[in-house]
């Protein structure tokens, strides 16, 4: 039996299994220790209502320090008819990693793209329903293409002879549309996007989306509402091949994703910088097409997937996981790009799902990232350069009332838009800059800023 996770309960006689050196530690200390099962091996035995009494409902959960499973041991490979082709799950050690869990249907990935192929054979099973940012509706049907790669990458039926795997394996996939047919997109529909899966049932978010501007207020906001709820986010580094900090990459609690090729090396096309975490197979990525067939598809986009999958399995696997305990099983157990450590093309190294799977959480948050650079913070010049909504503003009053005064105030017609609970504040164009400064500067505004444009990739 490969033991997944273990609760420590005080002084209970209890039947109890050791499977590493910490839980006979834990009995010298007067520790009872139960094991969750592994899978397969039927649902984890409930802890018995003495149990909770005595110890106040308080349970500790650890990750195993060993594991039965090793890196050597056979792999769970799928029969998709397409599975040799996926060089990026051979690469994360995806087969090792299936011996320990295949995920759950209970846990999600809300995929904010350009939506996903509802008729696709390998993807029909595992969507879940989305959400429409663009039109305001419940349509989410693909126009473009990128969505349904990324989903593919994520959760394509595994293990049913035809077409692709995911990594997710059983993990469903949520469709929110925040992107037009054109690929192109705005930071108030990613802040909207990132609510609605918030609150509709995500337990990770992936973001496949980079533009060069920094973290406005809205997005960030959204970001620390999911981050709160428990959810994990991720988000592409970008593929400017240089020094860039990109949205929505950039904003605290968000994992940023580089990109590697198929020899294991960074991508020439991965952006680099100070909020890089991790890296992930990226380039000739093959998947789930719009239209019911499979293609490749190269970037950080396809990347991130990657990471939100390995995310979705960890999440199945440590149940009571934080968000950031999530993020030190990940970062934590890469495998080395490189500079050892931390470094700003690979983050903390390229994702080992294996590793990750069977070493669990090295601390409440990652340790990888200590001593890394600070972000730098933007500059007036990054607002002037950063492309932006012609002629409109998101802000957020402290109050509604505050919010009318201010528009009675400076003549600006503003529209509360409850996807984002923000204002949507019309300007003249032109005046946006001197707009925003004046928003800022004003004591009933809680955050203000421009509404950057950004692209799928």
């Amino acid at each position: 039996m490969v033991c997944k996770q273990a609760r420590i309960t005080k002084a209970i006689s209890a039947k109890a299994v050791l499977c590493s050196f910490a839980f006979v530690v834990a009995l010298s200390l007067g520790f009872q220790v139960a094991v969750a099962r592994a899978e397969g091996d039927g649902p984890t035995a409930p802890i018995p209502a003495s149990i909770s009494s005595s110890t106040g409902g308080r349970v500790i959960y650890l990750p195993l320090v060993m594991q039965v499973a090793t890196a050597d041991s056979p792999a769970f490979i799928p029969n998709d008819a397409y599975f040799k082709q996926e060089w990026g799950l051979e690469m994360v050690k995806a087969s090792q990693a299936w011996k320990l869990t295949r995920g759950s249907a209970s846990v999600i990935v809300a995929v904010l793209d350009t939506g996903a192929d509802w008729n696709h054979p390998d993807l029909a099973s595992k969507l879940v329903s989305g959400w429409n940012v663009i039109d305001d509706n419940d349509n989410t049907q693909d126009d473009h293409g990128h969505g349904t790669h990324v989903a593919g990458i994520i959760g394509a039926a595994t293990n049913n002879v035809i077409g692709v795997a995911g990594l997710g394996w059983d993990t469903k996939v949520m469709p929110v549309k925040i992107a037009t047919r054109e690929g192109y997109t705005w930071s108030s529909a990613i802040a909207s996007g990132i609510r609605y899966a918030a609150d509709h049932g995500a337990n990770v978010i992936n973001m496949s989306v980079a533009g060069a501007a920094p973290c406005p207020g809205d997005v960030q906001a959204a970001v620390d509402y999911a981050h709160e709820k428990g959810i994990v986010l991720v988000a592409s580094a970008g593929n400017d091949g240089a020094n860039v900090d990109n949205l929505p990459a950039n904003c605290a609690h968000v994992l940023s994703v580089a990109a590697a090729t198929s020899d294991g090396s960074l991508a020439g096309y991965s952006s680099y910088g100070n909020t890089v975490s991790v890296a992930a197979p990226g380039s000739l990525i093959y998947s789930t097409m719009m239209g019911g067939g499979y293609g490749y598809m190269s970037g950080t986009s396809m990347a991130t997937p990657y990471v939100a999958g390995l995310a979705a399995l960890v999440r199945s696997q440590y149940s009571v996981y934080t968000p950031d305990q999530i993020a030190s099983a990940i970062l934590d157990n890469a495998d080395e790009v490189g500079t050892a450590g931390w470094d700003q093309h690979a983050g903390c190294g390229r994702i080992n799902a294996f590793q990750t799977l069977s070493m669990g959480a090295r601390g409440g948050t990652p340790t990888c990232v200590v001593g890394a650079a600070t972000p730098v913070s933007p500059t007036s010049q990054s607002l002037v350069t950063a492309p932006f909504v012609p002629g409109r503003i998101i802000v957020s009053f402290h109050s509604e009332v505050e919010a009318a005064q201010t528009a009675q105030r400076t003549g600006a017609a503003a529209e509360f838009v409850p996807a984002m609970r923000a204002w949507k504040v019309q300007v003249p164009q032109g005046q946006e800059l001197a707009r925003l400064a004046e928003l800022r500067a004003d004591p009933s505004v809680s955050y203000a800023d421009l509404d950057y444009e950004l692209v799928i990739r």
